[in-house]
C-alpha cells in the first residue's frame, strides 16, 4: 500500500523558493538538502536511492506535483538529497500530465536555427501539440529543435500518437539526455507558479 505524503504550505512554498533559486543559479540544476537519519536509516535510504526511483510527492486540490529525488553520498558519509523540477498531473479520472497552453506558439527549429513550418501550441513534460500550417499534413515523426523562451533551444524527438485536425496533432516526444528532460519541467513549472500562484497554499 502506497504511503501519503503531506506537506504544508510553508514547507511547498519553501521547496518552491529552492526550485526558484536553483532555476536562477550559477549553474546549479536541482534544489538539495543535507539529510542525517542515523546510520540505518541512512543505509536504508542508499539502498533505495540505488535499487528504485524516488520521488516527493505535493498534492493540491486541482494538481499533484512529482519532484524526482536523487540522494547521493559524500566522502564524510553525509547524505546529499537533491530535488528535481517537478513533472506535473492534473487531478481527476484520468491521471494526465498538465498542459500549457501557449497563447504565442513556440518554433520549432531545423539543426542550422532556421525555423521549420511546425509550430507548438500546448506542452507538457512529454508531449506536444503541434500546428503544421494551412495546407499541410502533421509529419508521423521529426527530429527538430524546441525554441525556449529566454534558453537556448532543445532538441526534440517526436512520434505522432493523435491526428487532432487536418493540421493539428499531438506528439509524444523523447529528449536526448535527462538534462534537457529537466529543462522542459523547470520551464513548465515556472509558467504553472505564474498561472497558479494559489496552488502553493492549497495543499491536501
Amino acid at each position: 500500500m502506497a504511503e501519503r505524503t503531506v506537506l504544508t504550505s510553508d514547507e511547498l512554498a519553501f521547496i518552491n523558493k529552492l526550485m526558484h533559486r536553483a532555476a536562477n543559479g550559477h549553474g546549479e540544476r536541482t534544489a538539495g538538502f543535507r539529510l542525517d537519519g542515523g546510520p540505518q536509516s541512512n543505509e536504508l535510504l542508499l539502498a533505495l536511492a540505488t535499487h528504485a526511483e524516488l520521488s516527493l510527492e505535493a498534492k493540491t486540490a486541482e494538481f499533484r506535483m512529482s519532484f524526482p529525488v536523487q540522494i547521493k553520498e559524500d566522502e564524510f558519509h553525509s547524505l546529499h538529497l537533491h530535488l528535481a523540477p517537478p513533472v506535473i498531473f492534473e487531478r481527476g479520472p484520468i491521471n494526465r500530465a498538465w498542459r500549457l497552453h501557449l497563447e504565442q506558439p513556440l518554433a520549432l527549429l531545423k539543426r542550422d536555427g532556421e525555423a521549420s513550418p511546425l509550430r507548438v501550441c500546448e506542452l507538457s513534460s512529454h508531449g506536444l501539440l503541434v500546428k503544421a500550417g494551412r495546407g499541410r499534413k502533421p509529419p508521423k515523426h521529426f527530429h527538430l529543435c524546441l525554441a525556449l523562451p529566454d534558453d537556448a533551444p532543445l532538441e526534440v524527438e517526436a512520434h505522432r500518437v493523435r491526428e487532432i485536425d487536418d493540421d493539428l496533432a499531438a506528439y509524444e516526444v523523447e529528449f536526448n539526455g535527462e538534462q534537457d528532460a529537466e529543462r522542459i519541467r523547470s520551464f513548465l513549472y515556472r509558467q504553472h507558479r505564474r498561472l497558479h500562484p494559489e496552488s502553493s497554499a492549497d495543499l491536501v
